[in-house]
C-alpha cells in the first residue's frame, strides 16, 4: 500500500521490540541503536517531527553541542540509507526540523490507544493484541533523557494495558476471564488489583479453595517484595470466601456469581428487582405485584446500560452489614424494593431504588390507578420505572441531584421518556424527543423541569441536524433555559442546559458564566465541565480547555454521551495545533458515534491537517452522506460553533476545504455570528 501521495509507507511497531515493516511486511534492518531509537522517538512526537537541538540533546546527552550535532547527522544518514535500501522515503527536514512523513507512517502504538475506547469485547481483544510487550522493551542508549522518556512512555502504556486487559476480563466469560487474569499476573506480578481480579473469576467459576490460595499468594507476594499488608478490598473478599454464609449451606451459584462479574463492567451498574410487598389482605393485590414486577424485571433487562439480577425476595430496604441477606442481593449493586396499597378501587404502589453498599435510597416516586384498569396500570408503572429508574442512575453516576421539581405522573412519565429518546441521540430518536417533551409542557406549561427538558432536546437537534436551523428554534430553546433557571436557580442540570442555548446562539462569554456558575454549584458535573472546555476551546483559552475536557473524561463514566465529552477534547487540541492528537481523539469519538456529524467534521479537518489526505477525504463523505445540504458556506457557524479567534476559524475551514468538503456559498463565512 502507498500513500495517497505515492509515498510508499511503513509500520513501526513500538510495543516490545522495536520492528520496522515496509509495506509489503518484510522486516527493515537498522544500524545501531541510535537509529531505531530516533525513528521511534519522531514516531511518537507531535507531527511526528522535532527540533534537531532536541533530538542532539535527547541521544548524545554525554556530549558537547558540537559533537551531539555531528553524531545526529550521520546517525539520520545511516537511517536514511537502511530506510531506502527497503524502498522507504518517509525521512524529511525542514529548516532547523527533522521529522517523518506522518501520511506515509502507520504506528501500533496510535491503533493500541484508539482501539482502548471500543466497547465490544471483541475489538477491545483486538487492540490488546497490538501489546506485545513494554515499550522499546530492550532498547537502552545510555542517554538519560531518552530513557526517561521511555520509561514514562513504558509506564503508561502498561498502565493502559492492564487498565484494558481487567476491563475485557470482565467483559468475557469465566474461563477466558482467568487467562486474561493469568496474563495480567505476567505482565505485572505486583498489581493486588490483579490478584483480586483472579480470586473474583475463580470464586464465580466455583473454585473457591483455588481463590483462597490465590489471597495468600499475593499477601505473601506483598509482604516479601514491599513489607506491606494486604489491601482492605482484598481482604473484603478474602472475609466473603471464608466466612460461614459462603460454605455449604449457601453455595454462590454460577448465575449470581457471572451476575457479581457483569456488574463490576465499566459503566453497566446492576439491579436486583425485589418482590413488592402486598401491604393488603387481598390475594389478587398479591398477583398484581408479582406480576408487576415480572414487568419491571423484563423491560430492565431490555436497557442494555443495565445488568439485572433475578428476582431476591421482598426487601424493603437493605441495611448495612445485614447477614441475613442473600447472595443474589449482595452481588447487585442497587436494589429495587416497593409495596402495594389498596383503598377500594384505587391502588397506590410505592416504589424505591436503594444503594446495596450504603443502604441509603437513591430514588423513590410514587404511582395511584385503579383496579379496573390493573393490566394496563401494571404495563404503565413499569414502563414509567424503568424510565425513572434509567435517569436517576445516569444522574446518581454523575453524582447530580435534580433538583427541579418533577410535576404530576403524567409530566413526570413524558419528561422520562423524552429524555430516554434524547440520550439515544440519533436524527430519529431527537425529534420524538421534542414531541414527548412539548405534551409534557402542555399539560403543565409551568414545569421547569419540562422546559428544561423542551430546551435541551431542541439545541441538541440543532447539532444534529436533526431539526432545522432557524433562529425561531434557537431562540425558544434559549428563553426555555432561562424560564427553567429562573424558576430554579440552584439547579446545576438548568444552568448547563442554559449554557448550551447560549453557545447555539453564538454568545460564548456568557454560556460560560452559566457553565462557571453550574461547576460552583456542583464540581463534579461532567457534562458541566466538558461543555466549559469546548467554550473555553472555541474562545482560544487552550489550557484552560484541556484541562477541563480532562476533568470530564475522568469525572464522567463510559455512557451515553462520553463521546460529547471526548469532542470537546478534540475542539481544544485543534485549535492548540495538536492535530495528531486531535486526530486520535476524533477518531474515537467517530468510532463511539458514527452519525456525529460535528465529531466527524473534526476528524476531517485533523485528518487533513495531519497530511491524511485520503482519510480526510473519506471522513468528509461520511459527514455529507448523513447531511448532504453542508458545505462551506453553512457549516461554520451554522452547523459547528465558530471559534471566535479569526486563526482558529480560518485554519478550521482550510483543513475542511482541503479534505473536500463542498465550497457552497461562502458570504457567511466572514460572518461573526456574534461571537
Amino acid at each position: 500500500m502507498t500513500t495517497g501521495d505515492g509515498v510508499a509507507s511503513v509500520r513501526i511497531s513500538l510495543l516490545g521490540a522495536l520492528l520496522v515493516k515496509n509495506e509489503r511486511h518484510d522486516h527493515i534492518q537498522l544500524t545501531g541503536k541510535r537509529g531505531p531509537a530516533l525513528l521511534a522517538y519522531l514516531a511518537r512526537c507531535a507531527g511526528m517531527a522535532a527540533p534537531r537541538e532536541r533530538l542532539a540533546d535527547l541521544l548524545w546527552s554525554d556530549s558537547d553541542e558540537d559533537h551531539a550535532r555531528n553524531s545526529l547527522r550521520q546517525t539520520i544518514s545511516i537511517l536514511r540509507r537502511d530506510l531506502l535500501k527497503a524502498g522507504v522515503d518517509v525521512i524529511q527536514s525542514r529548516q532547523d526540523l527533522i521529522g517523518l512523513k506522518a501520511s506515509a507512517v502507520e504506528v501500533d502504538v496510535e491503533d493500541f490507544e484508539a482501539g482502548l475506547a471500543a466497547r465490544s469485547p471483541e475489538d477491545l481483544g483486538t487492540a490488546l493484541a497490538l501489546y506485545r510487550g513494554p515499550f522499546l522493551d530492550g532498547l537502552h542508549l545510555g542517554s538519560d533523557p531518552f530513557e526517561h522518556w521511555a520509561a514514562g512512555e513504558r509506564g503508561r502504556l502498561l498502565d493502559r494495558a492492564l487498565e484494558s486487559t481487567e476491563r475485557l476480563a470482565r467483559l468475557v466469560d469465566g474461563e477466558a476471564g482467568l487467562v486474561l487474569a493469568d496474563r495480567l499476573l505476567t505482565m505485572e506480578p505486583t498489581r493486588e488489583a490483579s490478584y483480586r481480579l483472579k480470586m473474583e473469576l475463580l470464586a464465580a467459576s466455583g473454585q473457591r479453595d483455588k481463590a483462597i490460595r490465590t489471597f495468600e499468594t499475593c499477601r505473601s507476594m506483598l509482604k516479601t517484595e514491599f513489607g506491606v499488608q494486604i489491601g482492605p478490598e482484598m481482604r473484603a473478599l478474602w472475609q466473603s470466601l471464608v466466612s460461614p454464609a459462603n460454605g455449604a449451606s449457601h453455595p454462590v451459584s454460577q448465575t449470581s456469581a457471572n451476575v457479581v462479574r457483569a456488574g463490576q463492567r465499566l459503566g453497566r451498574p446492576s439491579i436486583s428487582v425485589a418482590d413488592f410487598v402486598n401491604l393488603t389482605a387481598e390475594r389478587r393485590d398479591g398477583y398484581f405485584a408479582k406480576g408487576l414486577v415480572q414487568d419491571i424485571t423484563t423491560a430492565l433487562s431490555e436497557v442494555a446500560d443495565y445488568v439485572v439480577v433475578s428476582n431476591v425476595g421482598a426487601v424493603e430496604k437493605p441495611a448495612p452489614g445485614d447477614d441475613a441477606q442473600r447472595p443474589e442481593q449482595l452481588s447487585a449493586r442497587y436494589v429495587l424494593g416497593g409495596s402495594i396499597q389498596r383503598s377500594g378501587r384505587d391502588l397506590r404502589v410505592n416504589v424505591h431504588l436503594a444503594d446495596a453498599a450504603g443502604g441509603h435510597n437513591v430514588w423513590a416516586q410514587r404511582f395511584d390507578g385503579r383496579s379496573e384498569n390493573a393490566l394496563e396500570f401494571q404495563d404503565r408503572i413499569a414502563q414509567s420505572i424503568v424510565l425513572a429508574v434509567t435517569l436517576e442512575l445516569q444522574l446518581t453516576l454523575w453524582k447530580v441531584r435534580d433538583k427541579s421539581p418533577p410535576g404530576p405522573p403524567e409530566v413526570r412519565r413524558l419528561v422520562n421518556e423524552s429524555l430516554v429518546n434524547y440520550f439515544a441521540m440519533t436524527r430519529d430518536s431527537l425529534p420524538r424527543a421534542i414531541e414527548l417533551a412539548e405534551r409534557a409542557l402542555a399539560i403543565a406549561p409551568d414545569n421547569a423541569r419540562a422546559k428544561r427538558t423542551l430546551s435541551i432536546t431542541m439545541t441538541v437537534a440543532l447539532a444534529w441536524g436533526a431539526l432545522p436551523s432557524h433562529p425561531d428554534h434557537v431562540e425558544r430553546a434559549l428563553a426555555l433555559a432561562e424560564a427553567s433557571v429562573r424558576a430554579v436557580p440552584d439547579d446545576e442540570i438548568a444552568r448547563v442546559i442554559l449554557s448550551f442555548a447560549l453557545e447555539t446562539a453564538g454568545r460564548i462569554d456568557e454560556a460560560i458564566v452559566e457553565c462557571r456558575h453550574a461547576i460552583s454549584l456542583n464540581p463534579s458535573y461532567p457534562s458541566a465541565r466538558g461543555d466549559i472546555a469546548e467554550l473555553y476551546a472555541l474562545r482560544g483559552q487552550v489550557s484552560e480547555a484541556l484541562h477541563e475536557a480532562s476533568e470530564a473524561i475522568r469525572l464522567g463514566t463510559p455512557d451515553v454521551i462520553d463521546f460529547w465529552r471526548h469532542n470537546s477534547m478534540v475542539v481544544a487540541l485543534f485549535a492548540d495545533g495538536n492535530d495528531r492528537r486531535a486526530l486520535e481523539a476524533a477518531r474515537r469519538v467517530v468510532r463511539t458515534k458514527p452519525d456525529f456529524v460535528r465529531g466527524a467534521l473534526y476528524w476531517a479537518a485533523a485528518a487533513a491537517a495531519t497530511g491524511n489526505n485520503e482519510e480526510a477525504s473519506r471522513a468528509v463523505h461520511h459527514c455529507l452522506s448523513q447531511l448532504p445540504h453542508l458545505n462551506l458556506g453553512n457549516v461554520c457557524p451554522g452547523f459547528v460553533p465558530r471559534y471566535v479567534k479569526d486563526m482558529h476559524h480560518s485554519r478550521f475551514l482550510e483543513m475542511l476545504e482541503r479534505a473536500g468538503l463542498p465550497r457552497g456559498d461562502t458570504t457567511i463565512l466572514t460572518t461573526d455570528s456574534g461571537r
